[in-house]
């Protein structure tokens, strides 16, 4: 049972599943689509860097890259650029986003992986936006899942249905223990060797650190 299932009301406890929630939604965006010029202004809202929810050394200095990413202005098309090159390709993706490529044996899209994700996603009421013509087992998706799972556990706090609570809590470490964790480290490695932009190194490393504070969160 994760660390987290157990009648979580503490304060202190509800503010590490929405820490986990925000980092996770973040690096969702940002992983499934390069930012845009309204993301970007955003984050260079002085103090939104600063207060990364999250301080793990991998965290500081990824939010180290990102707050040099916006103080010297890289461009849209520069960080655009990059994320082609990382996760779409046309040539060899150099930080290949889908489960299956890393966990199959013939390390291709769309195998036993990407459905065992879309069953996760179907038994809440979830689909891929494009399920079918792209896998399903995406890194951003993973974690925008693990995201609506989590902000599901909070509303449950809120409420103070401790069986829900559980239930929601239980299902982030499964999930993670039997998907995310297996294959997004190696992911995030690459993102983090490859990337050429402030933006997506930053990304990589606060990534990096979301999944330690999901393990040691939700730890099955």
């Amino acid at each position: 049972m994760s660390e987290l299932s157990v009648h979580t009301s503490s304060l202190e406890q509800l503010q590490q599943l929405d820490a986990c929630a925000a980092g996770t939604l973040f690096a969702s965006r940002v992983l499934c689509d390069s930012p845009d010029g309204v993301l970007l202004t955003q984050l260079s809202t002085p103090g939104v860097l600063e207060e990364w929810p999250l301080e793990s050394l991998q965290d500081r200095v990824g939010q180290a890259e990102l707050i040099e990413s916006i103080g010297s202005k890289e461009s849209l098309q520069l960080i655009h650029l990059d994320h082609q090159r990382l996760f779409l390709g046309p040539e060899r993706m150099l930080a290949c986003p889908y489960e299956s490529v890393y966990l199959n044996a013939e390390h291709l899209t769309f195998g036993r992986q990407t459905l065992a994700v879309r069953a996760w996603y179907h038994r809440y009421g979830l689909s891929a936006p494009a399920q079918g013509k792209e896998p399903d087992d995406h890194i951003g998706l993973e974690l925008g899942f693990v995201s609506f799972l989590i902000l599901r556990a909070l509303e449950a706090a809120e409420l103070g249905d401790d069986a829900l609570l559980r239930e929601h809590c239980d299902a982030v470490g499964l999930f993670l223990a039997e998907h995310l964790l297996l294959w997004g480290y190696e992911c995030l490695d690459h993102v983090a060797t490859h990337a050429q932009t402030h933006f997506y190194r930053g990304v990589g490393l606060l990534t990096r650190g979301i999944l330690h504070a999901l393990e040691r969160n939700f730890d099955k």
